[in-house]
């Protein structure tokens, strides 16, 4: 999987099959790669007649000015090579800045559709992914590794055709022209071929060394940014910003042997390409001086030797690009190739009507195999059930809970919703009758408003406004100049914990959802404010099927059905009343609580 490679630096699927999967990716911009290989055939060809044009404009020249002789039809020849020189100069300005924007154009289109493909793919992706994967890996994919891959595009497929043109049509005119001046000037294009492949070779897992360098350094980063609170509350600063900077400067490192490879390279390259135009210039004079080719074509053949020299520079960046650009895709692929743990159901059906009656039929599992975290578990809840999940941290409450939306799917038995397998229920169905509010509380970067609404985006203010009321928010909102418009920062930092739990409870009975799920949702409230939430919560809840994970007594008592877990098992079941006059986890949990006092309990269960 993505993130988890053992070895980065070599392919696991043939090249070949990527460059297939890398064409197909190209087919909506088909039009552009065909007009920019048509372009570049044009460029190509007037590239090779400018030289030509030149040097024929030399040679007439002579002829007036060894003879003195300027009448019209001694200069008619370079007047005409001077005006045919204009027009192609003029023609080819203007293909290659056609050129230009249509690879920008094209570079730009494919980012855009590669990325919104890839964020696609990993919003579809199970829970289980996520838990396999580093954040930074996932954005250096999304990121460079798609730059990586447009610049293929680009480089190899638009560029690729005018250069290979070009080194194919100057090496037969070359030929065709003298081939003395052939033998001297083409025995240098396979020799600079080789040495640039080789030299790619050599700096391939370097450049790799420092691709995954630098995925460590942006892991480090991304954590960082995200527990920035963390950090700083223990006063891990100093460590943390070392720890980035020896992940940095090993990025730096790489780089810097990166740049001293080429920096030997590169002078073995401009000897190689001076020795090929010293060799042609040479022949290309004494050949001159014995009258087999024109003076003027001196010019003409230096310029197009020169012009071999810098297209076989450019075939090198080319192979380059072509290998990153391969290692990129596979990355890429990963993704989009990924399959979710959790497949939707061939032929789904919506979520029958009904009051929320929920069934566990022998359901087992686990993250990992052979480590079950919920074994063999029965149950039956009633619609419109109130009931309480307690229990030790790790005996599988959260699990649980996150089955019932299908965020994992159980290794063996089923579950029901109203008399349906959630895995024959179409997924949007399913989770749109779900009411979710997490522990860990996530607000986006927006207004309260369009907060509460995130699960019914098309709600009207008024129905926003009422879940808000129902949730406590409007206590808050109304402190704040622009009220419900107000925005709330990255996460919602501007908010205090119980606030920002609040709008989620909001953004949950705004769905008004079948099923409402509160994982620990009161954890960050004060106890005034959690009976006021749940004085509120009673209303909502009446006729609703609702899981409760709570540390307090004040909230589990209030459950028509307690479920006590451990281990992945229910061990104990029943109410507040019934469950502590017998002896038992419940009964010991209660016990706790009222030895450390209700509000000082959150870490009891």
């Amino acid at each position: 999987m993505a993130g988890h490679r053992h070895n980065d630096l070599e392919l696991t699927q043939p090249k070949g099959v990527l460059l297939r999967r890398i064409f197909a990716l190209a087919k909506p911009y088909r039009r552009y790669l065909l007009g920019g290989a048509a372009i570049g055939v044009f460029i190509a060809g007037l590239s090779l007649v400018q030289p030509w044009l030149l040097g024929a404009g030399l040679t007439a020249i002579l002829g007036p000015l060894t003879s003195g002789v300027w009448d019209w039809p001694s200069v008619r020849p370079l007047v005409w090579y001077v005006v045919i020189l204009v027009v192609v100069t003029a023609v080819l300005m203007g293909l290659r800045y056609g050129n230009q924007m249509l690879m920008v154009h094209l570079r730009m289109r494919i980012l855009t559709d590669l990325r919104r493909r890839i964020y696609r793919k990993l919003l579809g992706q199970s829970f289980s992914y996520f838990d396999r994967q580093d954040t930074g890996q996932l954005i250096n994919r999304t990121i460079g590794d798609v730059n990586m891959l447009r610049m293929f595009y680009t480089m190899f497929l638009v560029r690729g055709t005018e250069i290979t043109l070009f080194i194919i049509a100057a090496s037969a005119v070359i030929i065709w022209l003298d081939r003395y001046v052939a033998l001297a000037a083409l025995p240098f294009v396979p020799v600079y071929l080789v040495a640039m492949i080789l030299f790619v070779k050599r700096i391939h897992p370097k450049f790799h060394d420092m691709r995954d360098e630098l995925d460590r350094s942006t892991q480090i980063l991304s954590e960082n940014v995200q527990g920035v609170q963390v950090v700083r509350a223990f006063g891990r600063e100093h460590e943390e910003a070392a720890r980035y900077d020896v992940s940095i400067r090993g990025v730096l490192q790489r780089w810097l042997g990166l740049v001293r490879n080429f920096a030997v390279f590169q002078p073995c390259v401009f000897m190689l390409g001076g020795a090929s135009l010293l060799a042609t210039v040479a022949m290309t004079s004494y050949r001159a001086l014995d009258g087999a080719l024109a003076v003027g074509f001196i010019y003409t053949v230096f310029r197009w030797s020169a012009m071999l020299t810098m297209n076989m520079r450019q075939v090198a960046r080319m192979t380059a690009t072509l290998d990153h650009s391969l290692v990129s895709a596979e990355r890429i692929f990963e993704i989009l190739d990924a399959r979710p743990d959790v497949h939707p159901p061939r032929e789904p059906t919506p979520l029958p009507a009904g009051g929320g009656h929920v069934v566990f039929e022998n359901v087992s599992f686990g993250y990992q195999p052979g480590v079950p975290v919920l074994r063999n578990m029965d149950l039956t809840i009633p619609a419109g059930t109130n009931v309480a999940l307690v229990g030790a941290t790790g005996s599988g409450k959260s699990t649980f809970i996150r089955l019932l939306p299908r965020f994992y799917d159980p290794d063996e038995g089923r579950i029901l919703i109203d008399g349906v397998d959630i895995r024959e229920v179409d997924l949007e169905s399913l989770r749109s009758e779900i009411g979710f509010v997490f522990q860990d509380t996530f607000l986006f970067s927006a207004s309260l408003a369009e907060n509460i609404a995130f699960g019914v985006p098309e709600a009207e203010r008024r129905a926003i406004e009422r879940a808000a009321q129902r949730a406590q928010v409007d206590e808050f909102a109304a402190q704040f100049d622009e009220g419900y418009d107000t925005a709330v920062g990255e996460r919602g930092i501007s908010l205090s914990g119980g606030q920002r739990q609040r709008v989620a409870i909001a953004r949950a009975l705004l769905m008004d959802p079948r099923i409402l799920i509160l994982d620990d949702a009161t954890a960050s409230v004060d106890s005034s404010t959690e009976r006021v939430i749940q004085d509120a919560l009673a209303d909502v809840m009446k006729d609703r099927t609702t899981f409760i994970i709570a540390h307090r007594i004040s909230t589990v008592r209030r459950a028509d059905l307690i479920l006590v877990l451990e281990d992945g098992r229910v061990v104990q079941q029943g109410t507040h009343d019934e469950l502590v006059e017998r002896d038992g986890p419940y009964r010991e949990f209660v016990t706790m609580q009222w030895q450390l006092g209700e509000d000082g309990a959150e870490d009891a269960g």
